[in-house]
């Protein structure tokens, strides 16, 4: 592993990309990638490829570059990872004080809980374990704080994000302990990599902000090894808990609608981008995918993950944490619990996952008259 951690530091661009739209070959240069196949071109910003095909929900493609090129800069004045993520909200006027101050504090606690989740499902925990150095893909990397957990535990780690700015802040925090990763801009429902290029791919908490949730899944299926595993956490949008971006109760208990006015009397902020999905949802998206084993698990809550909690939450968490696994209330308590893990494994027989014509005399039999 030591070995392979050394390789990945002197060459950290080890993947190869293809183009995000119709997957053929790309031309490199020093400023842009071009698809030889479809023509499409694709920038390379402040050294972070850009391979999105649309842009994020808050900010155009443009707009995303000139606040990177803002954080950049402070950045090579010399501030620190907590500082930049400061700076970030300092110039994003549009958030609460109260919130700002929450996303910083879970920013800086995010590598240590990212550590805790990797190790929470058994079957990544053994891939990223084995001999054999794995390849992660973290879908949504934000300020990096589960692609640091990642990259200290395997030699070939990309993170992916569509906004461009917290790739900045993240390439900040990987610097600042000196562990290598590819950073990549682009949309996680058209990823530009090549088909069985990682053995996992982890996406915590960005299934509720993709409004083509089924799409970034089967992107998940098509990037991954065979016997390769997804692991996603996604909120509950049934939780008795407060929704955890704008801290209210019940919002999830509401029409779209309802919920979209709601949260901008009470915070001034948007919610028309934040798609939570209830038990109900999620087994109906993950049965319909190309997934041969989907699991949706009650996850355990480690001492990172509360740091930001109350004391009553906490309590409620303890009780949680004692009853979870009985047979009838792991049952009652998919409803309501404020989180859940899914881990889909893709199949070992990759020739499985390809949908077969029928025989010749289905389709006779069905397109004749």
């Amino acid at each position: 592993m030591d070995d392979a951690m050394s390789n990945a530091e002197s060459n950290p661009l080890f993947l190869e990309y293809c183009c995000p739209r119709c997957k053929g070959p790309l031309a490199s240069a020093v400023e842009k990638y071009t698809c030889t196949a479809c023509a499409a071109h694709f920038p390379v910003v402040l050294g972070i490829p850009d391979f999105r095909v649309f842009s994020d929900p808050y900010l155009s493609i443009a707009d995303d570059h000139r606040k990177g090129a803002r954080i950049a800069e402070r950045a090579a004045a010399g501030a620190s990872f907590e500082e930049l993520v400061r700076y970030y909200w300092s110039i994003t006027p549009d958030e609460p004080p109260e919130m700002a101050e929450r996303f910083t504090a879970l920013a800086v606690a995010a590598a240590e809980r990212g550590r805790d989740l990797l190790k929470a499902q058994p079957r990544v925990d053994a891939i990223l374990r084995r001999s054999t150095p794995a390849r992660v893909l973290d879908v949504g990397s934000r300020t990096g704080g589960l692609l640091l957990a990642a990259a200290e535990r395997a030699p070939e780690v990309v993170g992916i994000d569509i906004a461009f700015r917290w790739l900045i802040v993240a390439r900040k925090r990987l610097e600042g302990v000196g562990r290598p990763a590819q950073l990549v801009c682009c949309c996680a429902e058209f990823l530009p990599f090549k088909p069985g290029s990682f053995d996992v791919v982890v996406a915590e908490n960005v299934l509720e902000h993709t409004a083509r949730q089924q799409d970034l899944i089967e992107e998940a299926h098509r990037v991954l090894m065979p016997g390769g595993v997804f692991f996603a956490t996604t909120w509950n949008r049934l939780a008795a808990a407060p929704e955890p971006h704008v801290r209210l109760w019940g919002v999830g208990w509401l029409p779209l609608a309802q919920r979209q006015r709601y949260v901008k009397w009470r915070k001034g902020v948007s919610y028309d981008h934040v798609r939570l999905l209830s038990v109900f949802q999620l087994r109906r998206m993950v049965r319909h995918t190309s997934f041969g084993c989907c699991a949706i698990k009650l996850p355990e809550f480690s001492e990172a993950q509360l740091a930001s909690v109350s004391v009553g939450q906490r309590a409620v968490v303890n009780v949680y944490h004692r009853i979870k696994n009985w047979p009838v209330i792991r049952g009652l308590l998919l409803l309501v619990a404020p989180v859940f893990h899914v881990v889909c494994v893709r199949r070992s027989n990759m020739a499985a996952d390809i949908v077969q014509p029928p025989p010749a005399t289905e389709r006779n039999s069905s397109s004749g008259r």
